[in-house]
């Protein structure tokens, strides 16, 4: 069955102003962009609404390839930055018992084990029912 609330703002989008300006080659060809973006973002509906909007914008002759790329690596390099600076403060509050691990590795939204790896711990080991323990 269809999710007819994701379907609801796609089908607005495809119905907009701007893709009605567009001739009947272009509307079947957002349509099949529409199904494409379907498939190649299934469970995101926010992506497949940023595809047609982006296909809407190439086919009236508005999109700027330069700009978004430009845009995309400042955001890519922004991304690197602020990744480096949330890592640092995880371990340092983590050293300092500031926060828990299961604190600092849900606040940045990451398994606590990755935690434990950046702060260079190694798992732990169970020592209770191994065969090692029963030596």
């Amino acid at each position: 069955m269809r999710d007819e609330s994701a379907a609801g703002p796609m089908a607005t989008l495809l119905n907009s102003a701007r893709a009605r300006q567009l001739d009947a080659a272009a509307r079947n060809r957002l349509h099949r962009v529409a199904r494409e973006a379907a498939l190649l973002y299934p469970d995101n509906p926010d992506l497949q609404q940023c595809a047609v909007d982006a296909a809407i914008d190439y086919l009236n002759d508005n999109a700027d390839l330069d700009a978004d790329g430009a845009e995309w690596h400042r955001i890519r390099d922004q991304e690197k930055r602020l990744g480096a600076r949330v890592r640092q403060l995880a371990v340092m509050a983590v050293a300092d018992k500031a926060v828990s691990e299961r604190r600092a590795a849900s606040a940045i939204f990451i398994d606590r084990m990755a935690l434990r790896r950046w702060s260079g711990k190694r798992p732990n080991r169970r020592r209770s029912g191994s065969a090692k323990a029963a030596r």
